[in-house]
């Protein structure tokens, strides 16, 4: 039996199979994993990377928090989204109102960060009512990490999606940052900000901001020198994972084996 469970959102263009590290590490403390794919990612159906409306990826994470709970039995089950994903925890959390034992926000999509054209993100409104289909410049994918091996398996991974994410998504992804900094006073879990301060494509003062604004006293914010926008697949990974555990395992009160 778990000490605890991870429900874990995924971010834009990957899938749920890419936290293999993260999960192993977890299992390894007596901690359970639990994903999915959202609707459009990986295996799951769909346009890639395209969501008529935000909100709708809260559906999928009904679906993957009641199963958190059922493979839990009882014991405490956290909420964990990395980049966008991390803007879909918060939001769930701000619109559903249930409760979780602690949110974990990973390089969240909290401010846009620096390699994202900013003419993009200004025509970003326009284009979704009237091109919503339009898929805009490309990103690097030496971005997310500095292990040379970490991009490489990236860009060979079928279930990842190369391609810019469509005009709608961006936009609907900027409209709920707006709203998730806006409903931060008013959450009180307990929550664990981790971000790479070379972040370049989440800006690490979204976490920052979000830190500051957090409605809660039980709060945490790890900044990790060097890194970049995948810290579980950088150089630290190691180290990433096991702060991360350690923070989730300090707020569970029962042994393993119980």
């Amino acid at each position: 039996m778990p000490r605890a469970v991870v429900a874990l959102v995924h971010g834009i263009a990957e899938h749920s199979g890419r936290y293999g590290f993260l999960a192993g590490r977890a299992n390894e403390r007596g901690v359970g994993v639990v994903s999915l794919d959202l609707r459009g990612h990986g295996r799951s159906p769909g346009e890639r990377s395209w969501v008529e409306r935000f909100d709708n990826y809260l559906l999928d994470v009904d679906a993957l928090l009641a199963k958190a709970h059922e493979l839990a039995a009882g014991r405490p089950v956290f909420l964990m989204g990395h980049s966008m994903g991390g803007a879909i925890a918060l939001r769930w959390l701000a619109q559903r109102r249930q409760p979780v034992a602690g949110l974990i926000l990973s390089s969240a999509a909290l401010r846009i960060g620096g390699d994202v054209p900013r003419l993009l993100v200004a025509l970003a409104p326009l284009l979704s009512r009237w091109l919503p289909h339009l898929r805009g410049q490309r990103i690097d994918p030496a971005v997310i990490s500095r292990d040379a091996a970490a991009v490489a398996a990236y860009v060979a991974d079928p279930l990842v999606s190369l391609q810019a994410p469509p005009a709608r998504t961006g936009a609907e992804l900027l409209r709920v940052m707006a709203a998730n900094h806006a409903a931060a006073a008013g959450l009180a879990v307990p929550v664990y900000l981790f971000h790479g301060d070379a972040d370049r494509l989440t800006d690490p003062v979204g976490s920052r901001e979000i830190f500051d604004l957090w409605g809660g006293s039980d709060r945490t914010l790890r900044l990790w020198p060097g890194s970049r926008h995948e810290t579980l697949n950088d150089l630290e990974r190691e180290a990433v994972a096991a702060e991360l555990l350690d923070w989730v395992l300090a707020r569970c009160l029962s042994p393993v084996g119980e």
